[in-house]
């Protein structure tokens, strides 16, 4: 038989409020977006007294915050788990690609909450916070992948961010049109990027003053 401390079930609701709170303010950013709407609002939504929200959250960009780290930890999980069974360069890049859309996609709101608060979430890719580390580790991993001669050598810094852009945007594009397959999505970038960092390279070698 369980017994039940009186400990395990503080920290069970505990976990229920904060869960309620990050489930409530999705909706609401995915529905009014983050600019558009005010604390109370979430705090509505969650069904929870005020006083409880402010046990948690000080405001709702510290909501948002932990809704960021979180997606982006299931994000880099994903993309490294494609990068260390990928077994060709264009698979290192297309499976990536693809395990983000599949993260991305388990659950519409995901969509919903990117593109109703394009700037918000592009600004924690790019200007600080957990999802930053998606681009630096891209950085290493192309780095590697140069290293161990699956790419020519080129501006790894550019690419990184060029490659998350374009991510980024394909997920704008996913949320408002349903029609596409996701795996020839992911292996068209996959390919546009395997010939343009050959491409770039070729003409690095040629013109060496060209990104400098």
């Amino acid at each position: 038989m369980k017994i039940e401390t009186s400990g395990s079930r503080r920290q069970d609701n505990k976990t229920k409020n904060k869960n309620a709170i990050l489930n409530a303010a999705r909706r609401v950013f995915a529905t009014i977006g983050f600019e558009a709407c005010s604390t109370r609002e979430i705090i509505r939504e969650s069904g929870l007294a005020q006083g409880t929200f402010y046990n948690y959250y000080k405001d709702k960009e510290s909501v948002m915050q932990d809704i960021a780290d979180e997606l982006a930890e299931g994000i880099r999980k994903g993309i490294r788990e494609a990068r260390a069974k990928a077994e060709t360069p264009l698979a290192f890049l297309s499976d990536a690609y693809f395990a983000v859309f599949h993260v991305m996609m388990q659950e519409r709101i995901h969509l919903d909450l990117l593109t109703r608060n394009r700037d918000i979430i592009r600004g924690y890719l790019f200007q600080g916070g957990s999802m930053t580390y998606i681009l630096e580790e891209l950085d290493s991993d192309l780095e590697r992948m140069v290293g161990q001669g699956g790419f020519p050598a080129h501006p790894i810094r550019i690419t990184s961010v060029m490659m998350v852009a374009a991510g980024f945007e394909a997920m704008v594009l996913l949320a408002k049109e349903d029609n596409y397959d996701l795996r020839k999505l992911s292996d068209y970038l996959g390919l546009l990027f395997q010939g343009g960092i050959h491409n770039v390279s070729k003409v690095i070698q040629e013109d060496r003053e060209l990104l400098k």
